[in-house]
């Protein structure tokens, strides 16, 4: 468990607060491109890191994230004409570049040099993989950006799936890390599978509209091994197989990439990674990026499968129909029948228990166990980086250069002699020694 420092330390992002004030320091998801995918279109409000702010692509292209409210009286810019490459104040016409600098104060004498004297919060953004990143560190401290595997594929083979959670960035975080929880709450979506590969993992089967995941292991006690890398930590966990446990593994493979992704196995062919971007303190912002490396994706499908639809699923602000006041449309009927948890998707369940704790879980009423091993090193090692950066250190991977397009997550079956660190590795990756001590 964690001490209730240590626990406000963890969780807080709003304000001075050093974990946001760390966050700060890496480019962050702000939004997918196609939300202001027209130059000149109405601009969006987004929250992070308890910041409101506007985005918006102006009249020549740009994109532009910046403070919500207009520096003259506070008005807010999400009501904004969008166009001359600026957004233009409905109350007193001011208008506002991509960069912050004021170009216009109408309502001033045309002698004046008021403008001149002011600039508006604004942020630095990049577009990539059909996402707009944000940086809200200092500037001209800006780090090479995440290019992940999902980042390079054509767009047509990507799919960026987006929720908004009512819980704590951790907490939602924590969900991806956490191997064993698999056995139980999505048990009814993933099932032993007896005829499974000795070579290869779990596959996937489409039943009624939905996905059913045949794994080769009905091992309900994973071992987790972790190692530290320059990017945060990948561990392993180390399950019997159903076929052949004396002489195999089955090894699945997980990420943790600072400061909030978690990457996963992907069936053959796919790179499935998660992000959990701090909106607030009570408050997630959850992007699911799918890309395929061989073929195209059906986007709608994969909504549908997660729990995504916009309208059925989702509210424009892509908050969740389902909600802690419904108690997550869970359907008890079903689960005397054919579903463990009553609620439909794997993604959906996620979220529910997640929800589940409270805006803001207390951690310090948890009784950990072996199967932690993974959320206890991910707090150890942002703990430790949110204290380092306090103290004027550098925050976990941002010391070196890191190959992100190489990052691999991994499923498969191996001989027991074979140590697990060869899953999902990849050559020149550093290699420090296993340390599976909570």
């Amino acid at each position: 468990m964690l001490t209730r420092e240590e626990n406000d330390l963890l969780m807080r992002v709003e304000g001075d607060a050093p974990m946001g004030q760390m966050m700060r320091r890496y480019w962050m998801p702000a939004l997918m491109s196609s939300e202001v995918a027209q130059p000149g279109g109405p601009p969006r409000r987004l929250r992070i890191l308890g910041e409101d702010l506007v985005a918006f692509r102006d009249s020549s292209g740009r994109v532009g994230v910046m403070d919500e409210y207009c520096p003259h009286r506070r008005a807010s810019l999400v009501l904004a004409r969008n166009e001359n490459d600026t957004l233009q104040c409905l109350y007193h016409g001011w208008r506002i570049d991509v960069r912050g600098n004021i170009i216009d104060t109408p309502c001033e004498p045309e002698d004046s040099d008021f403008k001149s004297k002011l600039k508006h919060i604004a942020y630095p953004t990049a577009e990539l993989g059909g996402m707009v990143f944000v940086y809200m560190g200092p500037p001209g401290t800006e780090p090479a950006l995440p290019a992940f595997p999902w980042t390079s594929v054509p767009d047509t083979h990507r799919v960026i799936i987006k929720m908004r959670t009512e819980a704590n960035w951790a907490q939602c975080l924590e969900g991806v890390l956490d191997s064993s929880h698999s056995n139980f709450l999505h048990s009814s979506e993933i099932v032993p599978g007896q005829e499974e590969s000795q070579l290869g993992g779990t596959s996937r089967e489409v039943k009624d509209n939905k996905i059913l995941i045949r794994r080769p292991s009905n091992d309900g006690r994973p071992r987790l091994e972790a190692q530290n890398t320059q990017y945060g930590f990948r561990y392993a966990a180390i399950r019997k197989p159903i076929n052949d446990p004396d002489k195999y593994h089955y090894i699945r493979v997980t990420l943790f990439v600072a400061p909030f992704y978690g990457m996963f196995p992907a069936p053959d062919g796919l790179a499935y990674i998660q992000a959990f971007v701090p909106m607030d303190d009570r408050t997630t912002m959850f992007y699911w990026f799918q890309a395929s490396f061989q073929e195209p994706m059906d986007a709608e499908l994969a909504y549908a499968r997660s729990g995504a639809r916009m309208g059925p699923d989702l509210n424009p602000d892509y908050s969740k129909v389902r909600t802690r006041d419904n108690n997550w449309l869970q359907d008890r009927d079903a689960m005397k029948v054919n579903t463990f948890s009553g609620i439909y998707g794997v993604q959906t369940q996620d979220m529910a228990v997640q929800e589940s704790m409270g805006f803001l879980c207390d951690r310090t009423n948890e009784h950990l166990g072996a199967s932690d091993v993974a959320v206890i090193r991910m707090r150890r090692l942002m703990l430790d980086s949110a204290r380092r950066f306090h103290q004027g250190g550098v925050p976990l991977g941002l010391d070196g250069d890191i190959s992100y397009a190489r990052l691999r997550a991994e499923e498969k079956i191996i001989p027991l002699e074979q140590v697990w660190q060869t899953v999902g590795a990849f050559a020149g990756e550093p290699r420090e020694p296993v340390d599976a001590r909570a």
